[in-house]
C-alpha cells in the first residue's frame, strides 16, 4: 500500500470562493498566532497555552468559529510537528525558525482529514464534485478516478486565483514488469538529461523562452499604483506567465520521469548540490532546469512500480574519467564538450562519457560488481530489446540520439 496525491481543479462559485479565503485567512491568522506565541518564550516568562480552542474563545476572535474547525485543527498539528522538528538533534539538516505567514505572499491552503468529511462520501466522481465541511458541493475536473481510501484533503489557490483540492489516497498499486535495463543519467543546462545508453534530452528552457515577455509585464505592472485595480489585473497577468512556466516545465518532467521508470529497472544519478549550484553565476539556468524536482519525481515513481533508484557519491569524476580504460584527467573546464583519452585514444562526448561512469559506478555501489562483472553485465544488456523511444510529444521533440540505433 501505498500514498499517493490526486490533483484537481475545483471552480468554486462566487459565494463558495468568498468562503474559501476566508478559511484560508482564518488558518494563516491562527499559525500567525502559534508562532508569535512561540517568540514570546523568555526564561522569566513561558509561554502561555495557545491552540485555536482558546482563540476561538477570545470576543475579539469570535469569528473563528465560522470557519471549518477541522482546517484550525490540523494547522495546529502541523505548528506542534514543526517545533518538534525544530528541537529534534538529530536531524541530518537543522530546521529554520517559523515564520510568519503573509496574505498575498505565503501559499493559501488548508487541509483536514478525509474522515471529517465521511471518506468517500464526499466525493462525486461521476458528477465531479466534492462536498467539504459547512459548504454546498463545489465543481470538480475529474481527469482520473481514484479508487483508494482518502486519507486528507488539501485545497490550495495559486497566484492566478486557481482552485485546486489534492486528495491524498491509500492504494496498492500493480509493480510494472522487469525490463532487466539500467541506466545512468548525467544531468546538464546545455542538455538537460544524458542516458548511458546515448539518448538525449535538450534543455527546454521555459524560463528563458518567456523571459521578454514576463519583462514587459513586470515593467507593466511597476508603474502601477499599488492597491488600485489596473495594479490588481497587471498582477495577474504577470502571475499567468509564472503559472504557465511553471505547468511547461512540471508536464515535461513528468513525461520524462515516468518514461524512464516505465523502461529501466534500476536507475542512477549523481547526487547533485543543487543549492550550491544555485549560488554561482549560473543560478538562473540551475532553477530553470529543476534538477531537484525531477530527482524527487524519479524517487517517489521508482518507489511506486518497484524499481530501483540510486544516488552515487557528488565527488566521483564522472566527467573526468575514461569509461574504457579509467585513466582520469587532471582538469576539464565546462567549455571542453568533447575529448580524447590520451592513454587509450578513444573519443569522447563529454556528457555520454559521464552518464556510462556513472552507471557503473552505481551498479558497484548496488553490487558490489567487479571489472570483469561490469563488462559482462554490458554484454548482457547488448542483447535485451531496446528501449521503447518517448510516445509524448513533449518528450519526444527534445530527444536526441547519439551512438544509438532508433530501428532496433
Amino acid at each position: 500500500m501505498i500514498l499517493r496525491a490526486y490533483k484537481y481543479r475545483i471552480y468554486p462559485t462566487k459565494q463558495q470562493a468568498v468562503y474559501l479565503n476566508m478559511v484560508f485567512g482564518s488558518v494563516r491568522f491562527v499559525w500567525n498566532q502559534l508562532v508569535a506565541n512561540f517568540n514570546s518564550w523568555t526564561p522569566d516568562s513561558p509561554n502561555k497555552p495557545m491552540n485555536e480552542k482558546i482563540l476561538k474563545d477570545m470576543p475579539e476572535y469570535s469569528w473563528l468559529s465560522e470557519s471549518i474547525s477541522y482546517a484550525l485543527q490540523q494547522k495546529r498539528i502541523d505548528f506542534e510537528e514543526t517545533k518538534r522538528q525544530f528541537f529534534n538533534k538529530s536531524r541530518k539538516t537543522k530546521l529554520g525558525r517559523m515564520k510568519f505567514k503573509k496574505k498575498g505572499v505565503s501559499r493559501d491552503s488548508f487541509r483536514i482529514p478525509a474522515a471529517s468529511l465521511g471518506g468517500m462520501k464526499a466525493f462525486d466522481l461521476e458528477k465531479g464534485t466534492i462536498k467539504l465541511t459547512k459548504m454546498t458541493p463545489i465543481k470538480m475536473i475529474v481527469d482520473r478516478k481514484f479508487t483508494g481510501t482518502p486519507k486528507s484533503v488539501t485545497v490550495s489557490k495559486n497566484n492566478y486565483n486557481q482552485y485546486f483540492v489534492s486528495i491524498l489516497v491509500e492504494e496498492e498499486l500493480e509493480l510494472k514488469q522487469n525490463t532487466g535495463r539500467s541506466v545512468g543519467i548525467d544531468l546538464g543546462l546545455k542538455d538537460l538529461l544524458t542516458l548511458s545508453n546515448g539518448i538525449k534530452f535538450d534543455n527546454p528552457r521555459w524560463f528563458r523562452e518567456s523571459q521578454a515577455k514576463l519583462k514587459r509585464a513586470q515593467q507593466h505592472l511597476s508603474r502601477k499604483q499599488k492597491g488600485s485595480n489596473r495594479y490588481n489585473v497587471q498582477k495577474m497577468k504577470v502571475a499567468k506567465i509564472h503559472n504557465k512556466i511553471t505547468n511547461q516545465r512540471r508536464f515535461v518532467l513528468h513525461n520524462i520521469s515516468s518514461w524512464l521508470v516505465d523502461n529501466f529497472d534500476t536507475i542512477i544519478v549523481e547526487d547533485l548540490n543543487v543549492a550550491g549550484m544555485k549560488k554561482s553565476n549560473l543560478a538562473k539556468s540551475v532553477s530553470d532546469a529543476s534538477f531537484s524536482t525531477l530527482i524527487s519525481m524519479i524517487d517517489y515513481k521508482s518507489k511506486w512500480y518497484g524499481r530501483t533508484f540510486h544516488k552515487i557519491n557528488r565527488w566521483y569524476p564522472s566527467s573526468k574519467t575514461c569509461n574504457c580504460c579509467g585513466h582520469k584527467m587532471d582538469v576539464m573546464t565546462l567549455d571542453i564538450r568533447e575529448w580524447t583519452c590520451p592513454s587509450c585514444g578513444e573519443h569522447h562526448d563529454r556528457d555520454l562519457n559521464a552518464a556510462k561512469n556513472i552507471l557503473d559506478e552505481g551498479l558497484r555501489d548496488l553490487y558490489e560488481l567487479t571489472s570483469d562483472e561490469l563488462a559482462d553485465y554490458r554484454r548482457r544488456e547488448l542483447v535485451r530489446p531496446k528501449v521503447a523511444l518517448p510516445k509524448a510529444d513533449s518528450v519526444k521533440r527534445l530527444a536526441s540520439f547519439i551512438n544509438f540505433d532508433k530501428n532496433a
